[in-house]
């Protein structure tokens, strides 16, 4: 099988899960014999280009000509059979999708955040869970500025939601979506997106092995650094759990509130504040901690670091709220406690502080989790098996055409 990835990579200041999972995957479909292709567009390129090319970037989030164009001469260079879209956003477009359509290839497109329905991909405002454009026009975010916290920057990708829904980019042109949770598929469901082209592929990682047996110690924090995860809360929790720094805290990543954290954890020696790390050096501190903790205030699509900790055999202490909730089993693999209260995240922590027993049958259980769900096997089949249904949905329009579908 012939497959192009197309995916506009974020910002290298800005490490990504998403560039992280494109990656994977073309390592996973290598491994399994398809031909892989990239269409690799990256946002680091906007600093580079001229005044008038920049001025023009807020019409090129609606409709850029030139990720039409790209996306189509690769697919004319490659001749995929299937085309697998990833981020488009901002220097390809939702143009992308429907040049890829137009080549006659099987289509699918991952879920990896909720941009096709919301100008800040987070279904989040002001650190808060927020639904007012799911299904609806997205004027909500140009009244409160959603993306980027400003009304003049909401209104391009606020355009792109509403064209790309009224033109039917989304539902005509993609043969299969791939949420990466059930929860994930249920939203888009509830925003009008086709239910029976929606499938749940989880993420994966590569097998680091699990660590020695034992509990681990210390606790682990990995991901942006922003208020709709919850760091501040975190940092709140630990001031009542451990009041006399008997528990240690290593805090890595980058991201809007990471001055104020330094200032928050000033005088607390036993918080640790790494900033971005290479992947080796934090997945090493992430394998000799006793739990990674996820204090989200948003429903996260699916962090891949949740997947990286159980196959380490490390728990998770998460925020039960969206896709957190489905894969971090209470009491089994990790342990929940409501968003945004520090109390009952204090418990938690100071629970797993002091029951080594239960944090080692919990990093047991996540392991397990690891090796039936989210191993690179089941993943690359349940991918594979979605490109051939892709395909045989795709055949069965060339035959009998799509009802309402111009290929315009």
């Amino acid at each position: 099988m012939r497959v192009l990835l197309v995916h506009n990579r974020y910002r290298s200041s800005q490490p990504s899960g998403e560039n992280a999972v494109v990656d994977a995957e073309r390592a996973l479909l290598e491994t399994a014999g398809c031909q892989v292709g990239s269409l690799d567009v990256s946002s680091d390129e906007i600093a580079g280009w001229p005044l008038r090319k920049r001025a023009s970037l807020p019409l090129r989030v609606v409709w850029s000509r030139e990720g039409a164009r790209l996306t189509a001469e690769a697919i004319e260079a490659f001749r995929p059979d299937v085309v697998h879209l990833h981020n488009t956003f901002p220097l390809l477009s939702p143009a992308a999708v429907r040049a890829a359509r137009r080549s006659g290839a099987a289509v699918v497109q991952t879920l990896h955040n909720f941009r096709p329905v919301c100008a800040a991909a987070t279904l989040a405002r002001d650190g808060r869970v927020c639904e007012s454009c799911v299904g609806r026009a997205p004027l909500p975010a140009i009244v409160h500025g959603c993306y980027r916290g400003s009304r003049l920057a909401s209104v391009p990708a606020a355009a792109s939601i509403a064209l790309h829904r009224s033109l039917g980019t989304w539902t005509r042109s993609v043969d299969a979506f791939l949420a990466p949770t059930e929860f994930t598929r249920r939203k888009y469901v509830e925003a009008g997106w086709p239910e029976d082209r929606i499938f749940v592929k989880p993420n994966t990682v590569p097998d680091p092995g699990a660590r020695p047996p034992g509990p681990g110690s210390g606790f682990v924090y990995l991901g942006r650094l922003s208020a709709e995860k919850g760091v501040r809360v975190l940092l709140d929790a630990w001031a009542t759990a451990f009041p006399d720094g008997d528990e240690t805290l290593d805090v890595i990543g980058s991201g809007p509130e990471e001055e104020r954290l330094r200032e928050a954890a000033a005088g607390r020696p036993e918080i640790r504040i790494h900033g971005v790390l290479p992947p080796g050096e934090a997945l090493e501190l992430l394998r000799a901690a006793r739990a990674l903790v996820v204090p989200s205030l948003w429903y996260e699509i699916f962090p891949r670091v949740v997947v990286e900790a159980y196959a380490l055999g490390v728990p998770v202490i998460a925020s039960g709220i969206g896709s957190l909730a489905e894969v971090v089993v209470d009491g089994r693999t990790g342990l929940l406690a409501p968003p945004g209260d520090a109390a009952a995240l204090a418990c938690a922590l100071r629970g797993l502080s002091r029951n080594a027993a239960l944090s080692d049958e919990l990093g047991e259980e996540a392991r397990i989790a690891y090796e039936r769900l989210y191993d690179p096997s089941a993943a690359t089949w349940r991918l594979l098996d979605y490109y051939r249904q892709a395909l045989k949905r795709r055949e069965r329009e060339a035959l009998h055409g799509a009802p309402g579908w111009s290929g315009a």
